[in-house]
């Protein structure tokens, strides 16, 4: 999904636009917006700020020739900050993001300038790590049943991208176990028992699916979907030794 917004300003010719792009795990760059290759549990939201400046006009003898000149808030123009100051000044007066303007060398010319600026800012959030445990714990005897249970909460990220209100949400819709006894489980709670004595392993698998959102928009449902691995669990079965009783 990507989301354009153009704006049109007065004093010449300006054009803003928004591109938003959602980053997936191992996705490739869209239309310009830095999009590195994530890993499973990490999703990211992207937004480029792009605006394009055409100014133009005569200027006579006496009048310095004058060009809309761009900023950072920090008075830099290599040290991007949220906040972009807009200002006129004349040419040649200071330096302003963007191309370098030379000076026309006949002051009572035209002239016309084209200037671009781009803002780019990146949201990123991590899901928890699902919490396996079983019961009743301890040492278990083989055939007996034991309880395998996996805990994964919905999880939801909040912050701003270029000022905009930005919102991330991980949800967990299915668990695979794998035991090391070749066995396949399918669930967040199940039951289980092993017919041998040994110690084993267990390992739950919880998938999430991703939905965000972007200022006002509606949820965008499943834009990503990955599995996390549990905590690994360590099971010792047992043969309780049994008493022979001899009658005489």
């Amino acid at each position: 999904m990507h989301l354009l917004i153009s704006v049109f300003l007065a004093l010449g010719v300006t054009t803003a636009s928004v591109l938003f792009t959602p980053q997936l795990a191992n996705c490739t760059a869209v239309a310009g917006c830095d999009c590195s290759a994530t890993s499973a549990g990490e999703f990211s939201l992207c937004a480029e700020d792009s605006s394009s400046t055409t100014d133009g006009g005569s200027t006579g003898p006496s009048q310095p020739a004058m060009r809309e000149c761009r900023y950072f808030a920090n008075g830099t123009i290599d040290s991007p900050t949220m906040t972009v100051i807009t200002a006129w000044v004349p040419v040649g007066s200071r330096l302003c993001i963007g191309d370098v303007i030379t000076q026309p060398s006949d002051s009572s010319s035209s002239w016309q300038k084209r200037q671009e600026t781009e803002l780019r800012e990146k949201l990123t959030a991590f899901a928890s790590r699902p919490f396996a445990w079983w019961s009743p714990g301890g040492e278990l005897e083989y055939l007996d049943p034991l309880q395998l249970q996996v805990q994964a909460n919905n999880e939801l990220v909040e912050g701003l991208l270029l000022g905009k209100a930005a919102q991330i949400r991980f949800r967990p819709v299915s668990a695979r176990w794998e035991l090391s006894d070749g066995q396949a489980l399918y669930g967040f709670s199940k039951t289980h028992s092993f017919a041998s004595i040994g110690t084993f392993s267990a390992v739950a698998h919880v998938r999430y699916e991703v939905d965000y959102k972007y200022q006002s928009a509606n949820w965008v449902f499943a834009a990503a979907s990955w599995e996390l691995p549990s905590n690994k669990l360590l099971i010792s079965v047992i043969e309780k030794p049994r008493r022979t009783l001899l009658v005489g």
